[in-house]
């Protein structure tokens, strides 16, 4: 995806706020292009989670897998315990406290994660890795001056770590990688670049420290050298997205379009038949307005990997784009058959059915809208989502109160996307104030965003405008 961070805001009328993420606002509005976004469990820890950092061999997989099953059976003593244990009989493997803390991240307990960490600190306190996971924890938080302390800390203490060669070498990883994340968040790219070598040097087949090369090397105003590491990373991960097209997601970013769209075009050249790259191609047409080059790049995508689940998500966001909703509920159909709880896949379908005349294709609709509100109850972001796409069915069936009520109660945490804007100018335009829904679309307009319904807002638009140039008359 080629999708800016920068976010700007809109005021709505009577308090209503939004804020659309710039053309990342697709993501929200046009189906999420993420194919992996599915209402999962936390994610599952194994041994090599916990102890594959540390040790080679599988000799304490039985005690491991026994304390990962007592966490998950809410045996926290239990498991802590069993941990204790084989750090005793191998000191090896890293800290129960850090243990302690993979699991309880597993689950999304930040809190607990760092009450385990702040003791190892102090029962462990010669081994770098709490600090190495408090520092990864603040940086993702935001707080680049605490993560680059602990940073700092975790590489004094790597230096004197003596005990286990293994270790020692993921932590100069690891050091090398967050104090480079640490540069990179402040702009200094001198410095990022230098930590970035080192991590290629100590570890010459990661594909990430290629690709983190290749960025600060951009940054550094190098882009053929970027390129070339770009290359080196996609060879090293062939999952990763061609050099090219890495290289315009940065162009991209710099507000380079045309040069972004060169490389694109590139990409299509040098690997035609190659459907990731398709993908990637009309991913990027769709995010600038291209339907018809997104829809060439779709097309050929799903030729060359018919089954091909991401395949089927683009063609269908294309599709809709494009208000060809009976092809676009085709695709978005074949994609919900084939992952039933992917959200990107039941919520675009939802859309799509809520836009064709029979009524129960928006029954169906709503059916799948409730369902995704249940389902994702407890993920702030796909929920909003969700409630947005429930209160645009619910207008469809002529339950407008039902759907002013919910898109209220979404723009009052100012989580409103461009769609959902969109849809109060409508409502507001059905009640009869007329200028509101003006005002509203104006502002919506102007940030120009990308987003699904923006066909149909510019048609709302003219419609208003030319009512109103009537009614001065």
């Amino acid at each position: 995806m080629f999708l800016s961070t920068s976010a700007e805001h809109i005021t709505l009328p009577r308090g209503l706020t939004t804020r659309l993420a710039g053309r990342a606002t697709l993501l929200l509005a046009m189906g999420w292009l993420v194919v992996g976004m599915s209402a999962v469990a936390p994610a599952q820890v194994t041994v090599q989670t916990l102890i594959g950092r540390a040790v080679t061999d599988d000799s304490h997989a039985t005690e491991i897998n026994s304390a990962i099953t007592r966490f998950r059976d809410r045996d926290v003593d239990g498991c802590r315990a069993m941990l204790e244990r084989v750090h005793a009989d191998d000191p090896k493997v890293p800290p129960p406290g850090v243990m302690m803390a993979t699991l309880w991240l597993s689950v999304k307990q930040a809190a607990a994660a760092r009450a385990e960490l702040d003791q190892t600190v102090t029962k462990f306190p010669e081994d770098p890795e709490p600090y190495l996971v408090l520092g990864d924890l603040a940086f993702q938080d935001r707080m680049v001056t605490d993560a680059s302390v602990l940073f700092d800390r975790a590489e004094e203490l790597s230096a004197k770590f003596t005990s286990n060669a293994k270790r020692k070498r993921d932590f100069d990883i690891r050091c090398y990688a967050g104090k480079a994340a640490v540069h990179e968040a402040r702009g200094q790219w001198d410095a990022a670049l230098a930590e970035i070598r080192k991590w290629v040097e100590i570890d010459p087949d990661s594909a990430s420290a290629r690709q983190r090369l290749g960025s600060a090397l951009f940054q550094l105003e190098k882009p053929d050298e970027a390129l070339t590491a770009f290359g080196e990373a996609h060879d090293l991960d062939s999952k990763l997205p061609r050099k090219e097209m890495l290289l315009a997601r940065l162009y991209d970013q710099a507000k380079k379009t045309d040069k972004a769209r060169e490389l694109v075009e590139a990409a299509v050249k040098a690997a035609p038949d190659d459907a990731v790259v398709r993908l990637g191609a009309a991913n990027w047409f769709l995010t600038h307005g291209d339907t018809v080059a997104a829809r060439e790049n779709g097309d050929k995508a799903i030729d060359l990997d018919p089954k091909n689940l991401e395949a089927r998500i683009v063609n269908g966001t294309i599709a809709r784009v494009a208000r060809d909703f009976e092809s676009a509920s085709k695709f978005f159909g074949e994609a919900h058959a084939q992952s039933p709880r992917n959200f990107v896949a039941s919520d675009s379908l939802a859309l799509s059915l809520a836009e064709l005349p029979e009524k129960e294709n928006i029954q169906r609709a709503l059916e799948i809208a409730e369902t995704n509100v249940a389902m994702v109850k407890d993920n702030q972001q796909l929920q909003i989502a969700s409630l947005t796409t429930l209160s645009w069915v619910l207008y469809k069936l002529g339950r407008m109160a039902d759907a002013e009520k919910i898109l209220a109660q979404v723009s009052q945490n100012n989580s409103l996307t461009a769609d959902g804007a969109y849809y109060i100018a409508q409502i507001l335009s059905d009640k009869g104030e007329k200028e509101q829904a003006q005002r509203l679309l104006e502002q919506l307009m102007t940030n120009d965003p990308i987003f699904a319904n923006r066909a149909a807002a510019e048609e709302l638009q003219a419609a208003l405008k030319a009512e109103a140039e009537a009614s001065a008359k």
